[in-house]
């Protein structure tokens, strides 16, 4: 009798046991494939990245206008303020027309839509007192520490900064933001 006590106790500690394990290696897979897709989501992001340089031309004074059927505005736009950083809502909404999209590589059920914006407070020429400008200095910025930078040298304007923000939307509902200044 005290034996047959005995083995359920043991039966009952082991499938306890088995069930923990079960649930440490379904906690294991779903963390590997959270792993995996914002690995994913950055590559992604890297094909928005080229995409945006091939289709837009940064350079002035053609980014003083905002150019919406390719993804880009010549100043922020409104933005949602999230728990990863502030989206711009044209990019959350992902409304048609207003947003660059990245082609299908036909591989994966990805959809990659980006936009980019200038970071000034407004359209029209770039100013180094109201823009981000790469390289410049707090007081205004000067030709000598432009031309140091990999961009074009400070001549008729300033060469403001630009962030790209990309939204990878993947299979079963995920989305990833990255967000990257250019210049």
């Amino acid at each position: 009798m005290i034996s047959t006590l005995i083995a359920i106790v043991v039966l009952v500690v082991t499938l306890l046991a088995a069930v923990a394990l079960m649930r440490s290696v379904d906690t294991s897979n779903t963390i590997a494939g959270s792993l995996t897709f914002r690995q994913g989501v950055v590559q992604e992001a890297e094909r928005a990245y080229v995409d945006a340089i091939q289709n837009i031309n940064f350079g002035e004074p053609t980014s003083d206008s905002d150019l919406a059927t390719s993804g880009y505005y010549a100043e922020p736009q409104t933005a949602t303020a999230r728990p990863d950083g502030d989206i711009p809502n044209v990019l959350v909404n992902g409304t048609t027309g207003n947003i660059g999209t990245v082609p299908s590589l036909g591989n994966n059920d990805n959809t990659v839509t980006y936009v980019v914006e200038r970071l000034c407070p407004a359209g029209g020429a770039a100013s180094p007192t109201t823009c981000v400008v790469p390289g410049a200095s707090i007081l205004g910025g000067s030709v000598s520490n432009q031309s140091k930078d990999n961009g074009p040298p400070f001549v008729s304007g300033a060469y403001a900064a630009f962030r790209l923000t990309v939204k990878v939307t993947g299979s079963k509902g995920t989305t990833g933001y990255v967000q990257t200044i250019l210049r």
